[in-house]
């Protein structure tokens, strides 16, 4: 009887492992930007914030642009694309500033593309639907991302995308 609850318990302890319930790996999310700026840009600018955040608490952070989206990232007539230079409120600096970087103003950015390279810098990665960049006539083949703003969105083909939705614990679309 002993015999049979120990390894009752070593199971149990096993079982909760592989789950996460015991086990300090870090959580996978996908947050899937998909509405472009010049339709809403609160969805964008929102999406931020959670990554952001996401960060600061250790997980694994994949960014997906999709959709309409890509076009906020899109380099325009001037090699800048639409949110490059997008002032971020000063109301929301502060409180981004008092969350997550000790009240240092300084310290937070001041427009949405200093905001994404700072997302970058910490660590999220972030991929692009190759698919729909061919579709919007933003690239001539698969796999190039040349004609959007930051070097670092990885072009990434159906299965890729599908792969990362599978993967992640966390799903959030914006």
């Amino acid at each position: 009887m002993k015999k049979n609850m120990i390894a009752l318990l070593v199971g149990l302890i096993f079982s909760f492992a592989s789950t996460g319930i015991i086990a300090d790996e870090a959580n996978t999310i996908l947050f899937h930007l998909k509405t472009s700026l010049k339709h809403d840009d609160a969805p964008i600018c929102v999406a931020y914030n959670g990554i952001w955040a996401a960060l600061e608490e250790g997980m694994e952070v994949n960014v997906l642009v999709d959709a309409g989206a890509i076009n906020t990232f899109k380099k325009g007539w001037r090699g800048k694309d639409d949110i490059e230079d997008y002032k971020i409120p000063e109301n929301l600096r502060k409180a981004l500033a008092e969350q997550f970087t000790d009240n240092k103003l300084s310290d937070t950015p001041k427009t949405y593309g200093d905001f994404l390279n700072l997302l970058h810098n910490k660590g999220a990665n972030f991929y692009v639907n190759s698919s729909f960049l061919v579709v919007a006539k933003i690239e001539e083949q698969l796999g190039t991302a040349d004609n959007l703003s930051a070097n670092y969105f990885v072009p990434i083909d159906l299965k890729e995308m599908l792969k990362l939705r599978l993967n992640a614990e966390y799903y959030l679309v914006y």
